[in-house]
């Protein structure tokens, strides 16, 4: 719990930092390394804390431990990205996203009986990070949104100013956006070869939106790299995709696991 508690603090410690850079003039982050390191032990101590994930009968993978997951991966994701690309502003968004479902996960634990057996454990851990990588396309594709309206109504401000160029905002989303589709896909195919009855009645509405989903996601990809697609259409799709994945996977673990068990 102590664990839990440190990391919500640092990622929620990091995000205003990174607020408060972005809302003030100044070119270089004067608190960068800072920033850093509570990110780094945010991650390193949500870590320690899946130590209660696994059991010799399987992995408790329900909804509060699928979701913190996901947080985690996310909050990796981007420190990683961050490293090499300019996508710094992106942490305003995800670490308190990864703080919330941190909290969510102390709130309202999984018990024992969301148990997945190892056979299918590769098929969740490829579907969890499909997921992260496209959560991150999602609040890459919100900025873009800020921003392209900003820049529409010549309303510039210290926060617009310090975002990567347009192009550059666009190309980071589609290369988000094209690993994750590779592996959603990868995801649904594990799917179909080990998951018994993939089409069982309370898999049924997961496998049809995942398909419908993952029908977006590739119509996106292929326009991008095909014809060249950007702008509103784009973002939207993204977010429209991603809404059905979370609905299919996280609203049906909580219809099943929170309402009806």
């Amino acid at each position: 719990m102590f664990l839990s508690y440190f990391a919500i603090s640092a990622y929620l410690a990091a995000a205003l930092l990174l607020m408060r850079f972005f809302s003030q003039n100044e070119l270089k982050h004067p608190r960068q390394q800072t920033t850093s390191l509570l990110i780094s032990f945010a991650i390193i101590a949500q870590t320690l804390t899946f130590t209660n994930f696994w059991t010799p009968d399987g992995v408790v993978f329900g909804l509060a431990n699928s979701t913190s997951f996901v947080g985690w991966l996310v909050a990796i994701l981007l420190f990683l990205s961050s490293i090499s690309k300019p996508v710094h502003a992106l942490g305003i968004l995800v670490y308190p996203l990864a703080a919330l479902s941190l909290m969510f996960g102390i709130l309202f634990p999984d018990t024992g009986n969301n148990l997945i057996p190892l056979s299918i454990a590769s098929h969740v851990f490829l579907s969890i990070t499909a997921y992260a990588l496209l959560a991150l396309a999602v609040c890459q594709s919100i900025l873009l949104k800020i921003q392209e309206r900003h820049l529409h109504d010549r309303s510039i401000n210290a926060f617009i100013n310090k975002l990567p160029p347009l192009q550059t905002m666009e190309r980071l989303l589609f290369q988000n956006l094209r690993i994750g589709f590779y592996l959603l896909t990868l995801s649904l195919i594990s799917g179909f070869i080990f998951i018994d009855n993939f089409f069982a009645q309370q898999l049924m509405h997961k496998t049809i939106l995942s398909i419908i989903a993952w029908g977006i996601f590739a119509t996106l990809v292929i326009g991008r790299s095909s014809f060249g697609w950007r702008g509103k259409q784009a973002i939207t799709a993204t977010q429209i995709g991603f809404g059905l994945l979370v609905v299919a996977y996280f609203g049906s673990k909580f219809v099943i696991e929170r309402l009806l068990s």
